[in-house]
């Protein structure tokens, strides 16, 4: 059991008007003393309590606890010594009040790294003692000023601390509490505990040993009584042996701890985990929707644009050529391996055409077309009703845009054309021709009507190309055109899809990716707030946490697991929020939603991530909370 000795104590607060609360103490407490210090308020009876627990350091003079010098020893030392040397009543109780009466009692043994099963076997014994063991598993915040200060008094027994340090610890009890309470005191005292007293009432002071007076900072009296009565009176084998290790803390404890604290806060807390499942949602989604749209990307090419492979010659040359018929050019080009579709587009230049002997005659460039030209084209053509969608000898297409200048009625009809004095029935409008653009302005008859046209200006053939072998049919195609002079013919094919496709989808990613950064740093910043309020409110309780023995670390500790633990859970909330947020997307958007399985464990730990440089800030912050300015001893 310590001695305490104080030579010199003095105590200075700054400000614009320094105050001295303490001027020159000089105070010796021996092992196993009860000592009351009595004095009136500001008198500094809390600042000379303050000293003694090692909650605050005074500004001058030493102060030794056996025989060490306390002004030399570490942080980390001191912390040990709060752990091992003391226990403390409050006179504001400062319990858990959010979390089971157990928890309160178990705290300072939970920084000295005892077991859980040991650490709740010694609470209840002491809760057994102070008579509120049916209470251990209610909500501390339930209990009556009484019953609070009597679980103080269970947490200074659990700690079987050599020195207990109690200020006004009946202050704010009626007289029956207050009864219960200096009994439990003189429980502890008669154990062989140091218990060091302050109190306003004379009634509980008689009860000490010795009384310490205090005015203005120094002591005035110090009356020494019935020392021998009271020695004989206490136990001769002293408090129990210090259990456990002073100021460690297992670290699985700090995680049933964080847990704990979590879920004794379950509306504070559902409001961090929705600060970091918003960030994980919109960061999974953008993910998503981006990968669903690069799968998008990729199909359209396919589908589409590096599909097309077309062969462009002048004049009809190749018809005097052996095999150069369209028919057998097309059959050629249709055996070529990678071909889905080809068909021969020729145009005829610029003829009359007239829709009735009253409308005006209109130039028009006529186009004729092998049978597959639609397909290998992509035309979409809207075809009169009951037709085959084939055109024969003496029908007609037109472009839409033809079509509105004709104002042709409804193709139900049959509307009759004139094409230089030849009639044709018009038996379908093409609205759409993205390889041929100039085929919404004019007219396209069958191959077969192509001999009444004149001279041919210009010949296409149009190639649609399987999935990846446009390269393959754009190599291939002039020879089977022209074996005899393929140089001779211009040829057209896609960029290799490969490097397209790469430079749109890196387009995409990129800007949704910088979206989902957007995202995670504004849920870092949410939860950085949200925390730092947190420990703001919870600044008593880490106030009392340092008390009883916990180092810095400690409190950096719980609060980047508790923050941890929110990102966790937000990361799986987020993560199910953003698959929801995906297929919405993909199903609005009529895409095949692509769902990767990396998503899981990149949200889980991403909004680990996220809650520990949440929480950061506040851990910091929490961890310079003194205990001498969170508590009032």
């Amino acid at each position: 059991m310590p001695d305490l000795t104080l030579r010199g104590i003095r105590k200075q607060f700054p400000g614009p008007t320094p105050v001295d609360a303490l001027r020159g103490v000089d105070l010796t407490i021996q092992q196993g003393e009860f000592v009351a210090v009595e004095g009136q308020s500001g008198g500094g009876k809390s600042t000379l309590l303050n000293v003694i627990g090692l909650l605050d350091e005074p500004t001058g003079g030493r102060y030794c606890i056996d025989d060490e010098d306390m002004a030399a020893a570490s942080p980390a030392a001191v912390a040990r010594r709060r752990s091992a040397q003391f226990a403390f009543v409050f006179q504001s109780f400062h319990l858990l009040d959010r979390r089971r009466v157990l928890d309160s009692v178990e705290l300072g043994l939970l920084y000295r790294a005892v077991p859980p099963a040991d650490r709740r076997r010694a609470a209840l014994v002491a809760l057994e003692r102070v008579g509120l063991r049916h209470k251990a598993l209610q909500t501390a915040s339930r209990l009556s000023g009484g019953e609070r200060q009597r679980v103080a008094i269970a947490r200074a027994l659990t700690a079987g601390a050599p020195v207990v340090v109690a200020d006004e610890p009946t202050g704010n009890l009626d007289s029956a509490n207050s009864s219960a309470v200096v009994d439990s005191l003189r429980s502890l005292h008669a154990d062989g505990a140091t218990v060091v007293l302050v109190t306003h009432s004379p009634e509980v002071a008689a009860q000490a040993e010795r009384r310490v007076r205090i005015r203005d900072g120094v002591v005035v009296e110090d009356e020494e009584r019935q020392r021998r009565i009271a020695s004989s009176a206490r136990s001769t084998s002293g408090p129990p042996a210090l259990v456990g290790r002073p100021s460690r803390l297992r670290r699985r404890d700090v995680l049933r701890d964080a847990t704990a604290s979590l879920g004794s806060r379950l509306g504070r807390t559902s409001g961090l985990v929705a600060a970091v499942a918003v960030g994980v949602a919109l960061a999974v989604a953008t993910f998503g929707v981006s990968t669903s749209a690069s799968a998008q990307v990729a199909d359209t090419f396919d589908a589409h644009t590096n599909r097309d492979v077309s062969v462009e010659w002048q004049g009809d040359a190749l018809a005097a050529e052996p095999g150069g018929t369209r028919d057998s050019i097309v059959d050629r080009l249709e055996d070529l391996s990678g071909t889905d579709a080809a068909g021969i587009i020729s145009n005829h230049s610029q003829h009359s055409v007239q829709l009735t002997p009253a409308r005006p005659v209109l130039q028009s460039t006529v186009y004729a077309i092998t049978p597959h030209v639609p397909t290998a084209g992509r035309l979409a053509i809207t075809w009169a009703p009951g037709h085959p969608a084939r055109l024969a000898a003496g029908e007609a297409l037109i472009g839409s845009g033809l079509a509105a200048q004709l104002e042709i009625g409804p193709l139900v009809g049959g509307p009759q054309l004139t094409v230089d004095e030849r009639s044709l029935t018009i038996v379908g409008v093409v609205t759409s021709s993205p390889r041929v653009a100039d085929v919404m302005g004019s007219v396209v008859v069958p191959a077969d009507d192509a001999a009444a046209l004149g001279p041919v200006d210009q010949v296409q053939a149009l190639v649609l190309s399987r999935a990846g072998a446009a390269q393959q049919v754009a190599r291939q195609a002039p020879l089977v055109v022209d074996p005899f002079a393929p140089t001779s013919l211009h040829v057209e094919a896609p960029v290799d899809p490969s490097t397209v496709r790469a430079q749109v989808e890196t387009a995409v990613q990129s800007t949704l990716l910088a979206l989902t950064g957007i995202a995670l740093l504004a849920s870092v910043a949410g939860l950085t707030n949200a925390m730092v309020l947190s420990v703001i409110e919870r600044k008593q309780e880490f106030g009392l946490r340092r008390a009883l023995g916990a180092r810095p670390v400690h409190v950096v500790g719980l609060v980047l697991t508790e923050s941890s633990l929110v990102g966790a859970v937000g990361g799986i909330v987020g993560l199910l929020a953003g698959l929801a947020g995906i297929l919405v997307v993909t199903v609005v958007r009529h895409w095949s939603p692509v769902f990767d399985l990396r998503l899981a464990p990149v949200a889980l730990v991403g909004g680990v991530v996220v809650g520990a440089l949440g929480g950061a800030i506040a851990s910091v912050r929490a961890s310079r909370i003194q205990p001498n300015e969170a508590l009032r001893l």
